[in-house]
């Protein structure tokens, strides 16, 4: 990871990059102050710890990686890609194909089982269909027992099932087809420590064995020794 903090060259290649943020700045409200992020490189297979006070914008960064929200200036590039020259179904689609996205508020589909919001990333993406392994459904089932959700879970509504049940289900969801980038917005709040420990354990593992960079945010300090990056966001505005 690079940024305007960093210091030193190399004559190494220069390494392929998962996320590229340049002069990025958003604003809710036209009467509001913009909300001005830092410049930062990300390279790919590399795994970062996003932190920072309430309300100092790391969910809405995360939004504007995934390409959900466009922002006043700037730039962001992912895996190569200009985001915002892109249409917003183009979007929608590199985001399907690309990224595993774990929502602060989990975003499960309330009518679906759970092996069926698990393995949908699948159905909206062939490429993340030809990447699971051996089958969508062998995939899923791997994730879902590493993670500890019971075999006779797998066919109930995820509605019918607890909190931090959800959480892990919306995190197979995004590892599912070895996707290039996941973001993960609090992915643990709802976790006891053996579950968080579990997750993160198979998220950095799965992400090390794919190359998949990791853009992980929360507010809990004591996990942030799983990552070798870390940036702050301190709510600057300009």
């Amino acid at each position: 990871m690079t940024s305007k903090t960093d210091s030193g060259s190399n004559s190494s290649p220069t390494p392929e990059t998962a996320i590229e943020v340049h002069r990025l700045g958003f604003s809710w409200h036209p009467e509001q102050e913009t909300l001005s992020f830092p410049d930062f490189t990300l390279n790919r297979g590399e795994h970062l710890f996003l932190h920072g006070p309430s309300g100092s914008g790391k969910s809405t960064l995360l939004s504007l990686l995934a390409g959900m929200l466009r922002p006043d200036n700037g730039c962001v590039r992912v895996l190569g890609t200009d985001l915002y020259q892109l249409g917003a179904g183009a979007r929608d689609r590199f985001r399907a194909d690309h990224m595993g996205v774990i929502f602060q508020q989990f975003n499960l589909v309330p009518y679906l089982t759970t092996l069926a919001n698990v393995t949908l990333p699948c159905r909206l993406s062939a490429l993340r269909r030809r990447n699971t392994e051996p089958t969508v459904e062998e995939e899923a089932g791997g994730l879902l027992r590493a993670l500890a959700i019971p075999e006779d879970h797998w066919q109930r509504k995820v509605t019918k099932l607890s909190i931090g049940q959800q959480q892990r289900i919306a995190a197979a969801r995004a590892l599912i087809g070895a996707p290039g980038l996941i973001l993960a917005d609090e992915p643990t709040s709802a976790l006891d420590t053996d579950n968080r420990d579990r997750f993160l354990a198979l998220l950095l593992s799965l992400a090390h064995q794919h190359n998949t960079s990791v853009l992980f945010v929360s507010h809990d300090r004591s996990l942030a020794g799983h990552f070798p990056h870390q940036l702050e966001l301190r709510g600057s505005r300009g």
